[in-house]
């Protein structure tokens, strides 16, 4: 049994994903856990994360707050979070690249807000984005209830290691993905339009620079269409390398056939960057037509 001390009170998002990702790496039923600012309890323990004023990870501490704390290359602080998952986040994702992945998405996020650097500005709106670390924050005790800080601390930890698994699992499938449409890239004699026989992330072609569209069949869970896609100029936009005609946004099925000529079409996004057919046939020679 491993004894896990991290700080009493007040939880964030880096303390309750650190214990997410010890429950992943070490199995939850061999944890003792303990939120404590005792100091003969933190030297006691076999892991201490976000208390305790060191970081040693051969001696499994993890903690930010004290001077010299560890700061990632691109200048983002680390908190628990990265700090943990930089120790076992390998093993636990199964590869270094998609510990890494995780590391971007989730671990730096949630480790800059605890720190407090900012990663955007405000545009017009004045709207900040609903980010984890916010859901996170809402699961402390309400003001002026009798919730306790340790049980509802652990019912964060649950959601947040589902979070961390599902994140896990569509990065390794995205590993994966990546790796078909390299492969549909590289064999590829005219590489501006991509065809794929299996439902893919399009969001993947934007690192090629000469291809513009993509055929891909829609997910069979849901439909037998097929999709023939802009591809964004790239992964900051939402700009596209083409798009379909703007008077065909929007329009479905035998309105869309009328004034597109396809005669099994059945959508056109609005923004003018997706359409949809039940055809591959159709899917392919839309985008020869319009990606060209």
């Amino acid at each position: 049994m491993k004894k896990i001390v991290t700080h009493s009170g007040a939880f964030h998002a880096d303390d309750v994903f650190a214990m997410a990702a010890l429950q992943l790496y070490l199995g939850d039923e061999n944890l003792e856990v303990t939120r404590t600012r005792d100091e003969k309890l933190i030297k006691e323990a076999d892991w201490v994360f976000d208390v305790g004023a060191i970081y040693d990870p051969q001696k499994q501490r993890f903690d930010h707050h004290q001077p010299g704390a560890p700061i990632r290359d691109n200048g983002i602080p680390y908190a628990a979070f990265g700090l943990v998952w930089q120790q076992v986040g390998e093993e636990v994702a199964g590869s270094k690249e998609i510990a890494e992945a995780i590391d971007e998405s989730l671990g730096m996020p949630i480790d800059a807000n605890d720190n407090g650097t900012s990663l955007y500005e405000l545009n017009d709106f004045q709207v900040a984005p609903l980010e984890i670390q916010n859901f996170i924050a809402k699961l402390n005790p309400v003001w002026g209830t009798d919730e306790d800080y340790d049980n509802n601390f652990m019912r964060a930890v649950e959601i947040a290691r589902e979070v961390l698994e599902r994140f896990i699992t569509h990065e390794q499938a995205r590993a994966e993905m990546d790796k078909l449409v390299r492969e549909v890239y590289e064999a590829a004699q005219d590489k501006t339009i991509l065809v794929f026989d299996q439902p893919v992330s399009t969001k993947l072609c934007v690192k090629y620079p000469d291809v513009r569209a993509a055929v891909t069949p829609d997910d069979p869970r849901v439909s037998y269409n097929w999709a023939a896609v802009a591809i964004r100029k790239n992964e900051n936009s939402f700009e596209t390398r083409f798009s379909f005609p703007p008077e065909w946004g929007g329009l479905r099925n035998e309105e869309l056939a009328q004034v597109s000529g396809v005669e099994d079409a059945v959508f056109c996004h609005r923004s003018g960057f997706l359409f949809i057919t039940k055809s591959k046939d159709s899917a392919v020679a839309l985008a020869k037509k319009f990606a060209k």
